[in-house]
């Protein structure tokens, strides 16, 4: 099945650790995200298997962590309306600097009957948290 696939990155003035907690500590998110809704369904550090419920991009999503390699890596995935997403955070540090690496798939006959106002849309949304990220780990 045709996949949307978007792709950004970002170089940090911060260690992957804070980036790590900063965006595992999804109740934080509303904080710098703008997003208006996230609930983890248990307490604690985030790791595989964990599930986590958010508003993202105007839809609430029912996601599970389905890799966690602190502070390199983690991707979750979630299902609605026919749509299976898939986001990745990868974190390379150098040094004092961290380069963040986001990657986000969506299938399903949605997504892609709705692909000229889906990827773009989804594009928009993941700068968006990209620079909420950068700006609150350099604001620390």
């Amino acid at each position: 099945m045709p996949t949307i696939k978007v792709e950004f990155t970002a170089d940090v003035k911060a260690k992957a650790e804070r980036l790590w907690d900063i965006l595992t500590d999804v109740s934080s998110w509303p904080q710098w995200l703008k997003t208006t809704y996230v609930k983890q369904d248990i307490s604690g550090p985030l790791a595989e298997g964990a599930t986590f419920t958010a508003e993202l991009g105007g839809i609430r999503w029912n996601l599970t962590i389905i890799k966690a390699k602190k502070p390199e890596l983690i991707r979750w995935k979630g299902r609605r309306f026919g749509i299976e997403a898939i986001h990745e955070w990868e974190f390379i540090e150098d040094g004092e600097n961290t380069r963040i690496v986001t990657r986000e798939s969506m299938t399903g006959w949605i997504a892609i009957l709705t692909y000229p106002v889906t990827k773009p849309r989804l594009s928009k949304y993941d700068e968006k948290w990209l620079a909420g990220l950068k700006t609150k780990a350099e604001s620390l």
